[in-house]
C-alpha cells in the first residue's frame, strides 16, 4: 500500500489537546513502553518539543517529533534540531509514512537551524543516510578513583514525588553553569522528563556545593549523568563527595571540560549518532558525546 496523505489527519503542536495527545501517548506507550502523561501534567511538555503526528481518524498511527536544543560547544552557541520519537504503528509500517513525515521535518528546520541530529536504533541504521545524515562516533570518558581521599560534603537524595525538590532540580539545571565541553542552555525541561521517571531514585543534592548530580551507584562504578549548579565548581570535588569506600572507577555521561585525567573509549550501544552531511566537522575533529540527558 502506497502513503496517500489525504487519507490521514496531520496534526502538530496539538499537546493541549488531550484527545489528540492521549492518542500519541497510547502509540509511544504501544511501541517504546513510554508514557509523555506526567510529564505534560507537571507542566514541562513546552513549546521545544513538537510532535509531528500522522492521524488515521482519531489514532495516532506515525510520529516524528522535534526538539529544539540550544546547545553551548566550548562556549559557542548553537541552535541544533534533534529528531525524536520516530515510530510508526505496527499495522501501518512499510507504507511510507515516516518517510513523509521526514521529509516535512526537513523542510520545515533545516533552514531555521545550524544543524540537525539524531540517535538510531540498530533497526533504523540503513534509513537515515537516506535522509543525507552521515553515522558519528561518540565517546565516553571514564577513570579510576582514589576511595580513600573521600570529601567530607554530605549528600541528600531528592525525592521527585516532592514539589519542593522537583522545583530544586529544575531550577538548578535551567541556570546550570557548563560542566562539560557540550551543554543544554534552556532545556531543563527534557532533563525532567528523565528525572520524573526513569532516573526519579538516582538525583542527589550536595548542599556545601549547592549541586544536583544524577548518578547511578553500580557495585565499585559511579555513573554521573550530568551535573548541575548555578556556579562553577571543580568536578573532582563532586566526584569526592559521591565515592564511597567501594568505589573504584567514575564513568560521565558527558565529555568534561578537562579530559587529562581521563581514558576515552569508543562507544558502542543501542543508539547511534546520525548528524546531517557536510556538518559532522566539529564530532570529527573531537572526541565528544551529546550528554546522556540531552537525549530525546
Amino acid at each position: 500500500m502506497t502513503f496517500d496523505p489525504k487519507n490521514y489527519k496531520f496534526l502538530t503542536e496539538y499537546q493541549s489537546e488531550s484527545k489528540y495527545r492521549q492518542a500519541l501517548n497510547h502509540l509511544v506507550n504501544k511501541v517504546f513502553g513510554i508514557s509523555f502523561e506526567a510529564w505534560y501534567q507537571a507542566g514541562y511538555w513546552n513549546e521545544k518539543y513538537i510532535p509531528y503526528t500522522l492521524f488515521d481518524g482519531d489514532k495516532a498511527v506515525a510520529n516524528i517529533s522535534v526538539n529544539l536544543m540550544d546547545l553551548d560547544f566550548l562556549g559557542e552557541k548553537k541552535r541544533a534540531i534533534q529528531i525524536g520519537t520516530v515510530l510508526t504503528d505496527e499495522a501501518y509500517r512499510n507504507q511510507g509514512l515516516s518517510r513523509w513525515l521526514m521529509e516535512k521535518v526537513l523542510k520545515d528546520w533545516n533552514e531555521e537551524s545550524d544543524f540537525i541530529y539524531l540517535f538510531a536504533n540498530p533497526s533504523a541504521l540503513e534509513m537515515y543516510p537516506k535522509f543525507g545524515f552521515n553515522p558519528v562516533k561518540e565517546y565516553a570518558y571514564f577513570k579510576s578513583v582514589d576511595n580513600s581521599v573521600r570529601g567530607p560534603e554530605k549528600i541528600e537524595k531528592l525525592n521527585m514525588d516532592l514539589q519542593s525538590h522537583r522545583d530544586l532540580l529544575y531550577e538548578m539545571a535551567k541556570q546550570t553553569q557548563a560542566f562539560g565541553q557540550i551543554s543544554m542552555r534552556e532545556n531543563a525541561d527534557l532533563v525532567m522528563f528523565y528525572c520524573m521517571d526513569f532516573l526519579k531514585d538516582n538525583i542527589f543534592y550536595i548542599p556545601l556545593l549547592d549541586v544536583v548530580v544524577v548518578a547511578k551507584f553500580n557495585g565499585n562504578q559511579i555513573h554521573i549523568w550530568d551535573v548541575f549548579g548555578k556556579k562553577e565548581v571543580d568536578l573532582d570535588q563532586i566526584i569526592n563527595s559521591l565515592i564511597s569506600s567501594e568505589t573504584q572507577e567514575v564513568l560521565l555521561g558527558f565529555t568534561p571540560k578537562d579530559c587529562d585525567f581521563y581514558q576515552v573509549k569508543e562507544i558502542s550501544g543501542d543508539d547511534t549518532l546520525f548528524i546531517q552531511q557536510g556538518k559532522t566537522g566539529l564530532f570529527e575533529q573531537n572526541k565528544w558525546m551529546f550528554p546522556l540527558l540531552s537525549h530525546a
